[in-house]
């Protein structure tokens, strides 16, 4: 497997123009530290990792707008496994929303998912102030070095056979993180289990599970049935998470959960 089609600079900027920004939103102070994310996406290029996708949070106030969060995509050759490939994602915004931040990502090529990695090992965050673009590189590095043992996370969960039960418990627990009342929510966890492709059909293993779920909540698209306010019932569709930050911590806590899942399955073998 190869590297997909990479981005150059003004490729990345006509996707999500906040990553072009020259300097930081108005309000900004002294201490805040301007780095351009183009000059970090220059400085990653450097040491192999390169941009093959990004996007940006919607501004709802107009002077953040060409400021506000946006996330870059990077690939790396070598990083290929069974089916996956270990990228990492660049994360920042000039409205003092975010810091930089780098996150190791999992992609499946069945499904095009990017599942974000929770562990501490595999995410670094730099501020602003003080900013030290040397450490940044050092920590995309680590990543880098990091990438077997994430490899190692993934097939280790392909081997954990659940049973209808425990991915029920599962689908309920990831349930309960996009929908506060999961009594009043349009889908119910069954539903987070749905297959989207046939060979995933056939799969009992956390690895699909967990691979399952997360489509079915990132991408939306499952249809369902909620009250409207003047108390009728109505067909309605899951809406696909779009806001950066909303995909990001959903993601990564849903890693959690499958982690939690994969030690407590190891230790009944222990």
């Amino acid at each position: 497997m190869t590297i997909p089609t990479l981005l150059t600079n003004d490729n990345i900027i006509s996707i999500a123009p906040a990553a072009g920004s020259y300097s930081p939103v108005a309000k900004a102070s002294a201490r805040y530290s301007f780095v351009p994310t183009l000059t970090v996406v220059d400085a990653l290029r450097d040491v192999g990792w390169f941009p093959i996708s990004a996007e940006q949070s919607h501004a709802r106030l107009e002077e953040r707008f060409g400021f506000q969060q946006h996330m870059i995509r990077f690939a790396r050759q070598g990083l290929d496994t069974k089916g996956e490939r270990v990228d990492m994602l660049l994360w920042n915004s000039h409205d003092l929303g975010s810091s930089f931040k780098l996150i190791t990502s999992v992609w499946r090529y069945a499904c095009g998912n990017g599942l974000m990695v929770s562990s501490e090992f595999a995410n670094f965050t730099h501020r602003h102030v003080g900013f030290d673009i040397d450490a940044l590189i050092s920590s995309a590095l680590e990543i880098a070095n990091a990438s077997a043992l994430v490899s190692d996370q993934v097939e280790a969960m392909k081997i954990i056979t659940l049973n209808s039960n425990e991915r029920g418990v599962f689908a309920a627990s990831a349930h309960r993180l996009i929908y506060d009342n999961p009594k009043k929510a349009p889908v119910g966890p069954e539903q987070l289990l749905s297959a989207r492709r046939y060979d995933d059909r056939r799969m009992d293993d956390l690895w699909t599970c967990f691979n399952l779920v997360q489509e079915n909540l990132i991408k939306g698209g499952i249809r369902g049935q909620k009250f409207n306010a003047a108390g009728q019932l109505k067909r309605v569709t899951t809406r696909p998470v779009k806001a950066l930050n909303r995909n990001v911590k959903l993601n990564q806590a849903l890693w959690y959960l499958t982690e939690k899942m994969r030690e407590l399955k190891s230790s009944e073998h222990n």
